[in-house]
């Protein structure tokens, strides 16, 4: 049986080893301690933050019907928050959401914990290294060490890591990119906060603001937020000391939402390197594929993001490649 070797266990890559498990030998392989890439989620004794992708929306019938059981046995659920709108110089003013908008339950990563199941898969092992061998190709992690042989090598990984790691012409990655993101985790009570669920920000460092704690499924007596800063923000901070980012974002946001900051009683800061997808400046089938070296690459960033970005690439790779076994 064909061997293949996934690198990056987020919604694309678990994706793509679900609809390849009958086809192929699958492996995955995931540098972080858990699953689910941007899906992940932060816990502490009594707090959980989903500090990446905070909801997905379901345009596209392939999504909605995929989803559907899901949403069935109650691992998804649709969200009603309440939305306004912030900005330093203007009032704030309710947001309506003209289409469904979902979330995992207990978390975002359930989603994909539930798709992993029975799935080989290596945890907190980076592949940093691809050497061409007769029958295929040979990863090894960056101490050099021997992860394996396999016929096809495909990257479910953000974008730099793909281009860094896979022997591909550069030029087939132009007309993509990424940008990074600062989460800003925060325990609050309850009773300290504002009466709104979650925030758009404008004309701020801010870009979004969420209640965790008030999703569905989560546990409401643990005041828990996420803030996310805008791309352009933490570009410029990416390699600031990070104490001093996480300064400046908690004054923002306690400007911006009245919020005391005695009232907080915690706070830790995730810098995310590859968070947000770029609009796509090609004609792309969601997916890139060189049968001739056996080299692929998914991900939300080859349709322009979101979360049912990743399952749409993840998915069509799948088929690209079970017409190819």
């Amino acid at each position: 049986m064909t061997s293949i070797a996934i690198i990056g266990a987020g919604q694309a890559g678990i994706t793509l080893a679900r609809a390849l498990a009958p086809h192929a030998r699958i492996t995955l392989f995931e540098k972080a301690r858990g699953l689910g890439g941007r899906m992940s989620t932060r816990r502490d004794d009594a707090r959980q933050w989903d500090h990446g992708a905070q909801f997905f929306t379901a345009r596209t019938p392939a999504f909605r019907e995929w989803l559907a059981p899901f949403i069935a046995d109650g691992t998804v659920a649709q969200w009603h928050p309440r939305i306004t709108t912030l900005s330093p110089d203007r009032p704030p003013y309710p947001r309506p959401w003209f289409e469904p908008h979902y979330v995992a339950v207990p978390a975002m990563n359930a989603l994909v914990k539930g798709l992993a199941s029975g799935l080989d898969i290596r945890l907190q092992t980076r592949v940093a290294e691809l050497e061409r061998r007769p029958a295929g190709w040979r990863l090894r992690d960056e101490h050099g060490s021997h992860l394996g042989d396999y016929d096809w090598v495909v990257s479910a990984a953000p974008l730099p890591q793909a281009r860094a790691l896979l022997p591909l012409p550069d030029r087939i990655f132009d007309g993509f990119a990424m940008q990074p993101c600062y989460a800003l985790l925060l325990a609050v009570d309850d009773g300290s906060l504002p009466g709104w669920d979650a925030a758009v920000v404008r004309e701020a460092p801010v870009r979004w603001i969420a209640c965790n704690h008030r999703l569905p499924g989560r546990n409401r007596r643990a005041g828990a937020l996420v803030v996310h800063s805008t791309p352009e923000w933490a570009a410029e901070r990416l390699e600031d000391d990070q104490a001093e980012v996480q300064a400046q974002l908690l004054e923002v946001f306690c400007t911006l939402t009245g919020v005391a900051p005695t009232a907080i009683t915690g706070a830790r800061l995730h810098r995310w390197r590859y968070a947000l997808s770029a609009e796509v400046k090609q004609p792309a089938p969601g997916f890139l594929l060189d049968p001739q070296a056996r080299l692929a690459a998914c991900g939300d960033w080859c349709l322009g993001g979101r979360v049912e970005a990743a399952f749409t690439s993840g998915l069509a790779l799948a088929g690209a490649l079970a017409r190819r076994l």
